[in-house]
């Protein structure tokens, strides 16, 4: 059986090897020997390579999507829905999981796989080998004969991660991945108020074992050359004792790489970041968020700005760089709190400062906060807005979206907002639609409806020719 499995584009600087992909590969291989994988990496792929994929004959498509690649999930089925109109398309991954009832409405995919996946794409691999029922396969959306679509039963989750093989890294041109990314943990204890972590994986904590991560360490270290490696976990210091594990194989068995990983601040002491050091960490990601306690606890984060400041220090002591990453826009913010934020991201001796505009998420609580207390700002379908570089999409009486517009100009000036270093479109065109209603409201009549009109079509025409950097 001939699957061709595609991962949409995205603008990112350094592309990775997509897991969710590698691992259904080397998860159905164990039930099914006679599938023959190819696949599709769009964001390192050259323009022929997309064309002549496309162009070849498959029995089925599978394509990962977040929020942010859904369109470009969408173009590239339906190019090859264009072509080969009888060959079933598949659709998986973070986006799915959220919102998949809105998936098979008007888009060009006959199947959605929501959840954990390795199971349910095992499992309907069966249904088309006319081995089972889709009726039977949980984690499964479809449609039924008469067009009506079915919701199977959420999935189970696998208890042992363990028992998940290493993904299949024989389908990725690994030369041209310069760092690898590892998951070691699925799920999340935690509940911040914008992560929809939960919809995906609930709020289950399971993790693999010290050994079972060497192992794929080491795996890639020897046959792909590997050497430097991101831990890509919601949070990997949860469990400490298995940090402390990990970090000893590592020394004791000099395999001579460095990483990076995100942490929980709040979990870490002198020692343990001492060993991390030793065991190659050059660099944690931390989840600031915000450097006011009242906003902190309004996000259901259990630090404060006091406890985050200490972890800093303790990294930057053992040797470790720290990237705080913030946000603009949740509960109880302001332009205030905002402008906090960005003097301690000055003064807390961190390495490097992001700041991300707060999109709300469907099945968070800051979906509910944005559509009770605040106010949406668009009436465009999750997909749209929630890029890789968002616009403000919501505001609050409290922080009205001048006063967004002002937070994110802070953060530009100070060179810490994150999406304007990719584009510089989104956030200028809102800033010319506020510029001119502004101006609007400020000259009555004629000057001001002028001023409106000229402004209007500034930021208009900048919109359609594009930015220069």
């Amino acid at each position: 059986m001939r699957i061709g499995l595609i991962n949409p584009n995205r603008e990112i600087k350094e592309p990775a090897v997509h897991l969710g992909l590698g691992y259904i590969a080397s998860y159905a291989s164990q039930s099914y020997s006679d599938l023959n994988f190819e696949l599709l990496d769009t964001r390192v792929a050259k323009t022929h390579e997309v064309k002549d994929f496309l162009n070849k004959s498959f029995d089925f498509i599978g394509i990962s999507a977040t929020s942010q690649t859904f369109l470009e999930a969408v173009e590239l089925a339906q190019s090859y829905r264009n072509i080969w109109t009888k060959t079933p398309i598949v659709i998986g991954g973070a986006h799915c999981s959220t919102v998949k009832e809105e998936v098979l409405h008007g888009f060009p995919f006959d199947y959605v796989v929501y959840g954990e996946g390795e199971v349910t794409f095992t499992e309907l691999i069966g249904f088309f080998k006319g081995e089972k029922n889709l009726s039977e396969i949980n984690g499964l959306m479809y449609r039924n004969r008469v067009g009506e679509i079915v919701v199977n039963p959420v999935r189970e989750l696998i208890a042992d991660l363990d028992t998940i093989p290493f993904p299949m890294y024989s389908l990725f041109k690994m030369s041209l991945y310069a760092q690898h990314r590892m998951i070691t943990t699925r799920g999340c204890p935690h509940r911040c108020v914008f992560c929809n972590s939960h919809s995906i994986w609930t709020n289950k904590y399971r993790k693999r074992s010290a050994e079972n991560i060497i192992a794929e360490i080491e795996h890639l270290s020897t046959n792909y050359s590997m050497k430097s490696f991101s831990f890509n976990d919601d949070s990997f210091n949860i469990d400490l004792d298995r940090v402390e594990k990990i970090c000893d194989y590592l020394i004791e068995k000099k395999i001579g790489i460095i990483w990076s990983t995100s942490v929980r601040i709040e979990r870490i002491s002198e020692a343990i970041a001492k060993k991390m050091k030793r065991a190659g960490c050059y660099n944690v990601c931390i989840g600031v968020e915000s450097a006011n306690n009242e906003v902190l606890k309004l996000m259901s984060k259990s630090n404060t700005r006091e406890k985050i400041y200490d972890g800093i220090q303790i990294f930057r002591n053992a040797g470790i760089d720290v990237m705080g990453q913030f946000m603009i826009g949740n509960p109880g913010d302001t332009l205030k709190t905002i402008e906090e934020s960005v003097e301690y991201a000055k003064t807390s001796n961190l390495n490097g400062v992001e700041f991300y505009t707060a999109l709300p998420y469907k099945d968070t609580q800051l979906w509910e906060y944005a559509n009770t207390h605040g106010r949406m700002l668009t009436n465009k379908p999750i997909w749209e807005y929630h890029t890789i570089n968002p616009r403000i999409v919501f505001d609050t009486p409290e922080f009205p979206f001048e006063d967004r517009l002002k937070a994110v100009e802070l953060v530009t000036q100070n060179g810490f907002y994150h999406a304007l270093s990719t584009d510089k479109r989104n956030l200028l065109l809102d800033l010319g639609k506020h510029t001119a209603k502004l101006a609007q409201s400020i000259f009555k009549g004629k000057i001001g409806n002028h001023i409106y009109l000229f402004l209007r079509n500034v930021y208009r025409r900048f919109f359609r020719n594009g930015t220069k950097n």
